[in-house]
């Protein structure tokens, strides 16, 4: 499972960590642009598997992305 977190994205930092701990396997990578301009720069975002995920805070973004992750 490919997640992509946007360099500019806020709490990208703190959603990778919890990532990593909680989910350690996972194919995670931060980087310049996740072509999901506008978007990361106003709310938290990431792609999973090309799909997008968004929530307004960090933990609510872990919460989708390890959910989206089992389905």
């Amino acid at each position: 499972m490919k997640v992509r977190l946007c360099d500019k994205n806020k709490g990208r930092a703190k959603v990778a960590k919890r990532l990593e701990e909680e989910v350690p396997e996972l194919d995670l990578k931060i980087k310049k642009c996740i072509d999901l301009c506008d978007d990361c720069s106003k709310t938290r975002i990431a792609r999973v598997d090309g799909k997008k995920v968004i929530a307004n805070e960090v933990d609510e973004l872990v919460k989708k992305i390890t959910k989206a992750i089992k389905e």
